[in-house]
């Protein structure tokens, strides 16, 4: 009897983990817009005012390569927030934003580089009206979702022999991890 709970268990396990609804990301329709001076530019229903600084950013090797010294954001033409001093983490002179609905809940993101290989996360929160960087998304490269789910698999890092992904549950603008 108990060989047949445990095989039962198994098969019901097996089941509802096929059940979900893995797609990759990078099939997914992202909307990215450079910015390396002073703009404003439209995104659905929010606008987005750059004042770009070429100053802003500064290295000894390098010299000045700029960053955003404000970043105003309107939601139908009323002003919801402004972002001070966004650096140009990369010193490309750019900083590229890159606009997705990553917590999937309907609403409009983005993210912003924070070094060559990792972006940081601005999850929109409709409570308050204002983008949140979520500092736990940061970090996160993503791999598959699961638009039924709401979950995330995260793309592995490093050496592909090493299957590091982490599967995440989003919880409002939170990632809960599931299983490494």
């Amino acid at each position: 009897m108990k060989k047949i709970l445990i095989i039962f268990s198994l098969i019901a396990g097996l089941s509802s983990y096929s059940q979900n609804y893995w797609s990759l990301f990078s099939d997914e329709t992202i909307i990215s817009n450079d910015v390396n001076q002073s703009k404003t530019f439209e995104i659905d229903c929010y606008k987005f005012k750059v004042i770009w600084n070429k100053k802003l950013s500064h290295s000894d090797n390098i010299g000045y390569y700029g960053g955003i010294e404000t970043l105003t954001i309107y939601n139908n033409n009323k002003e919801i927030q402004t972002i001070k001093k966004i650096e140009d983490e990369i010193a490309l002179g750019t900083i590229v934003f890159n606009f997705y609905d990553y917590n999937l809940d309907g609403h409009l993101d983005f993210t912003i580089p924070i070094n060559s290989n990792w972006d940081g996360y601005y999850i929109y929160n409709p409570l308050i009206d204002k983008f949140e960087h979520q500092k736990e998304w940061d970090y996160l490269k993503i791999q598959k979702i699961d638009k039924v789910s709401k979950q995330i698999l995260s793309q592995p890092d490093g050496n592909a022999q090493n299957d590091n992904r982490k599967r995440y549950q989003i919880k409002d603008n939170h990632l809960v991890l599931l299983s490494k």
